[in-house]
């Protein structure tokens, strides 16, 4: 099921901010402490259905054992499939800062669950996904974000190439982050204050028409042995680096 979240870094946020999204929360009824107390209370003050059953339930509902004693059931899916790309960047056409990562080929849930939080912690507008080749939002994706599922949007596209040319119309410029030869290193790069970019998978990187589309292509020096990062910390080394630049103060 898509419209389940599970354990509590997940759900409890979702209470807090999000109490309209819930349609019932499954809880173990032989826990008795303080997390599930808080959020049995939080629950009970935001007016969300509770219902008290045994952990074989939560098994099932999960299809594992790894939800903590909690399940939300969300009265819509996580997939945000009908958010208009189109109505996000008219939103954004007036922010003089505005972050958007693009994500190709991102097929590991707790990789993309990562990167969402990643991006939640560094400001970015919106993250946008293709239909295919791409892992779904699903409840791992919630449960490995923590809670920025429901802070950050994520659109879901038919054609990134194409995106990135509608991008480019909302005065945003796209750097996809690659180790080819063309590329220039992060740390000579400046960042616009409208930046997309593009991160690939481990194995593949980004593809070549997705490459093409860009507009700069960097990569991220390595000084030690290994030569890559997994992809949830390249892109937090990308957008920390960026919103250093773009927030820093002229001597």
């Amino acid at each position: 099921m898509n419209n389940l979240v599970y354990g509590f870094h997940s759900v409890s946020p979702l209470v807090w901010q999000s109490p309209e999204t819930i349609q019932i929360i499954y809880l173990d009824g032989k826990r008795q402490d303080k997390r599930t107390q808080d959020l049995l209370d939080a629950a009970n003050d935001k007016n969300v259905a509770i219902e008290l059953v045994g952990a074989a339930k939560l098994d099932k509902l999960c299809g594992s054992n790894k939800h903590q004693g909690v399940v939300a059931v969300l009265l819509e899916k996580l997939s945000k499939k009908d958010i208009s790309l189109k109505a996000t960047l008219k939103e954004l056409a007036d922010k003089p800062n505005s972050t958007l990562m693009i994500l190709d080929g991102i097929t590991d849930p707790h990789n993309l669950g990562a990167i969402i939080r990643t991006c939640d912690c560094f400001g970015v507008d919106a993250i946008i996904i293709p239909k295919d080749n791409s892992a779904n939002v699903n409840a791992t994706v919630a449960k490995v974000s923590s809670g920025a599922i429901n802070n950050v949007p994520v659109i879901v596209v038919n054609n990134l190439a194409c995106t990135l040319e509608e991008i480019k119309e909302f005065d945003y410029w796209i750097a996809g982050t690659t180790l080819g030869e063309r590329s220039v290193s992060l740390f000579e790069f400046k960042p616009d204050k409208r930046m997309a970019w593009v991160m690939g998978s481990e194995g593949e990187g980004i593809r070549r028409l997705v490459a093409e589309n860009c507009d700069y292509l960097v990569s991220i020096p390595m000084y030690g042995n290994t030569q890559s990062l997994n992809v949830s910390v390249a892109a937090g080394v990308v957008l920390s680096y960026a919103k250093y630049h773009t927030q820093r103060k002229p001597k």
